[in-house]
């Protein structure tokens, strides 16, 4: 009881501060940042999904699907971790 009371005054203090929308724009930018480099990271690493999402872009866009694949592995990346299959196009 006296934690969720300790957590509810934490919370509602952490809630009323003021935060301009250039601060909020600023910290998603910031946390963009990771998570950008870690889905370039499993892109380059995951050859085979890349190659994979290509196959299936090829009708679709024939002249960028390459690129295309490799921004959708890197932009899909937390869904790898559970063991989705991202090809689902």
């Amino acid at each position: 009881m006296l934690i969720e009371r300790w957590c509810e005054a934490v919370l509602r203090r952490v809630l009323s501060r003021r935060v301009s929308v250039e601060a909020m724009i600023d910290f998603a930018l910031w946390m963009a940042i990771p998570y950008i480099v870690i889905g370039l990271v499993f892109a380059f690493f995951g050859a085979e999904q890349v190659q994979l999402i290509e196959t299936h872009l090829q009708t679709r866009l024939p002249a960028g699907s390459g690129v295309a694949a490799y921004g959708l592995t890197a932009l899909l990346w937390p869904a790898t971790l559970f063991g989705i299959d991202v090809c689902a196009i």
